[in-house]
């Protein structure tokens, strides 16, 4: 199974939301393998710090050759978290194509949804035609705000699926990636850490889906 994490909207939380769903899935014994194909290296960098994510299997590949990589550990059982770069390559076509599932990360702001929209069809469009189950998910919200709760609405008004949960914009984690790790190493019962396991269940009721379909 691949988790692409992708969007074309600087600032957005992407290399966060990807380390975070990593480290709760290996804390849970499931191993996944965290490929950072975005040339920023965000997670290679988070890496390279004191928790070094808590062990998660890390690979750096900003080449056209990550998602072979990603669908050779797939099609051997694993779990692999592919980060993207945050523009349009060559490199971000394949890494979409190779997609089972697409996640894409959404600030609460007009000029990010509008961003969203425009790109849509380039996040979801796939060489064989097809278009991956995908989910948006709201990222550094107000929990309940008026801007969270219109973002929502616009969205689902335009036919997309969200998430029911969010991440919301809590210090707890820059603080984590001070360390290198993320909100579930340091404090697992802390807001953020039930936070990252409330977004992981959901995906993975989705993911379960999708598998028993196929």
């Amino acid at each position: 199974m691949i988790v692409t994490v992708a969007t074309m909207k600087g600032g957005s939380g992407k290399s966060t939301v990807a380390s975070c769903l990593a480290v709760y899935w290996h804390l849970r014994g499931r191993r996944p393998t965290l490929i950072d194909a975005d040339p920023q290296r965000s997670i290679m960098r988070l890496a390279a710090r004191e928790r070094a994510l808590g062990g998660v299997a890390v690979i750096e590949d900003a080449t056209e050759d990550a998602p072979k990589t990603a669908r050779r550990i797939a099609n051997a059982g694993g779990l692999v978290i592919l980060d993207t770069p945050g523009f349009r390559s060559k490199t971000t076509v394949e890494c979409l194509a190779a997609a089972d599932f697409l996640l894409v990360p959404v600030k609460p702001s007009p000029f990010d949804v509008d961003r969203m929209l425009d790109t849509l069809g380039f996040l979801t469009e796939r060489t064989d035609g097809r278009r991956p189950l995908f989910r948006c998910l709201l990222t550094q919200t107000t929990r309940e705000s008026v801007i969270s709760r219109h973002i929502r609405a616009e969205l689902a008004e335009a036919g997309l699926p969200v998430l029911e949960s969010e991440m919301t914009n809590r210090v707890a984690y820059p603080e984590a990636s001070l360390w290198g790790a993320t909100p579930s190493l340091i404090s697992w019962k802390g807001p953020a850490a039930r936070e990252i396991a409330a977004i992981a269940e959901e995906l993975d009721l989705l993911l379960g889906s999708r598998q028993a379909a196929a």
